[in-house]
């Protein structure tokens, strides 16, 4: 058995606590598993990538290649786009409808892709996919931070690896208590918002 799962965002997104959440629940099952992050600038706003592998058999390293992403969870969506080419020919993605411009395109140095472009972008490559609303729903329960959360529901009711149960006794373990109730809820409605692109 072999799972390889990249999150692309940006810093802020809670990118870095739902890979630990997937990273905890594999271990709990004794695979194998190794991970890594990349990140510039991060604090700015800047791309944030894990990287998760997960495995019944030694695993040599963290960095997922290129074309061997079973799942690629965009909590940005040009970030989706700029690591669509680790996304394997047999993966899918889930992408959050949400874009935070570039530190260039606020400087008017570069243009961002609308979500059109973006789209057509991704329907060349032809890879099957899952699309939510996540910040806009983590915003309507009163955070936006909680974008990280909802994901990891809509991840949990597209992959049966990801089970639900245990996934949502992670977050509750994992989440400080000040944001536990919110964080149970917006896992709650990630996983009843997910729907194929």
């Amino acid at each position: 058995m072999k799972k390889d799962v990249v999150i692309a965002g940006v810093g802020g997104q809670g990118s870095l606590f739902a890979s630990n959440v997937l990273c905890q629940f594999a271990m709990g099952k004794g695979f194998q598993v190794l991970g890594t992050e990349t990140i510039g600038a991060a604090q700015r706003g800047g791309s944030v990538v894990s990287h998760m592998r997960i495995s019944d058999s030694p695993i040599y390293s963290p960095l997922v290649p290129a074309g061997a992403a079973d799942i690629l969870i965009g909590m940005e969506a040009l970030e989706l786009l700029r690591n669509l080419r680790l996304l394997g020919r047999e993966g899918y993605y889930i992408l959050n409808l949400y874009q935070v411009p570039t530190v260039y395109t606020n400087l008017g140095i570069d243009r961002y892709l609308t979500f059109q472009e973006i789209g057509e972008a991704i329907k060349r490559v032809q890879i099957k996919g899952y699309e939510i609303q996540a910040t806009y729903k983590a915003a309507e329960l009163g955070n936006p931070q909680m974008t990280n959360v909802i994901m990891l529901g809509a991840l949990c009711s597209v992959e049966k690896f990801f089970n639900k149960d245990e996934i949502r006794s992670l977050v509750e373990r994992l989440s400080p208590k000040k944001y536990l109730s919110k964080n149970l809820e917006a896992f709650d409605t990630g996983y009843e918002q997910a729907r194929p692109a």
